[in-house]
């Protein structure tokens, strides 16, 4: 016998013929039936049908562009397509503060050098260049008029009034 007798074994009478073997079988899912190709075409429009296949030929042309790339391009490359096609922008790199703060000093130093480049350039072109002063500019000539000066008021007051503490001791 090639089971093993247990004591609930031994207890019934026959347990070779009270033996039950089960096999699972898992479910199978049912295939659908092909239809023809005449009655899918009345379902969907000519056009919706061509605006999926140009994507889809666009889709693989840029997978075919992508697979020519260095490793380094080609990840960038999946990241952009991905982001294209509506997922999240990865996050910025972690970048140490010290590190950020040194890059950000050799920007400044660059710009402010790009700056000094511009303005010789500048004045290199308009160095040979002069300009003419014009001699019958008439708001120059009038922007002085009317205008007095605080020494001619502090003059004139100062001179009335010494005159009048003069005559004061003479009295």
């Amino acid at each position: 016998m090639s089971l093993i007798l247990t004591k609930a074994a031994l207890a019934l009478k026959n347990p070779d013929t009270n033996f039950q073997y089960i096999k699972f079988e898992a479910h199978k899912a049912k295939k659908k039936p092909v239809a023809e190709s005449s009655g899918k075409s009345d379902l969907r429009p000519e056009n919706h049908s061509k605006d999926l296949d140009l994507k889809k030929i666009r889709h693989e042309v840029v997978k075919f562009g992508m697979s020519g790339f260095d490793p380094t391009k080609k990840e960038e490359a999946r990241i952009a397509l991905a982001v294209s096609l509506g997922a999240k922008p990865p996050k910025k790199e972690y970048l140490n503060y010290k590190e950020l703060m040194q890059k950000r000093k050799q920007e400044k130093i660059k710009e402010t050098e790009e700056k000094q480049q511009m303005r010789s350039k500048s004045v290199l072109q308009t160095a040979g260049k002069k300009k003419k002063k014009a001699n019958n500019d008439v708001g120059h000539f009038l922007s002085g008029y009317g205008k007095v000066n605080k020494k001619d008021l502090t003059k004139k007051d100062d001179k009335g009034s010494k005159k009048k503490k003069k005559k004061s001791k003479i009295i």
